[in-house]
């Protein structure tokens, strides 16, 4: 190797090892996904809390007019988007670790 991280290519897999490692890389990818889907529904979460704590300083103070009533309600439904994003991501990565079982059913380590 002359030091450059991009040539090792790995080991040459063929047949089943070749699924096996396709089956790897898609099941990273995934939990790559998760864990950004993850991160940006913590993040409307948080505005979603921030936007109660104002609500509760208006109700203190008296205030009638509800001017975050649209942003709330956005905040709202991309929450649901990601969590139902998550939920479907989830389903594959689910069906995905199956198919790794059965590949790599009967062998020994």
């Amino acid at each position: 190797m002359s030091g450059r991280c991009g040539e090792y290519r790995g080991a040459v897999m063929t047949g089943q090892d070749r699924d096996i490692r396709s089956l790897l890389d898609a099941r990273l990818e995934l939990i790559r996904a998760i864990a950004e889907a993850n991160s940006e529904a913590l993040r409307l979460q948080q505005i979603a809390g921030g936007m109660m704590f104002l609500d509760q300083k208006d109700e203190e103070d008296g205030t009638v007019a509800d001017p975050r009533a649209p942003e709330r309600d956005a905040n709202a439904a991309a929450l649901e988007r990601c969590r139902d994003h998550i939920e479907t991501l989830e389903a594959r990565l689910s069906d995905l670790d199956r198919a790794l079982g059965a590949a790599t059913e009967g062998q020994t380590p």
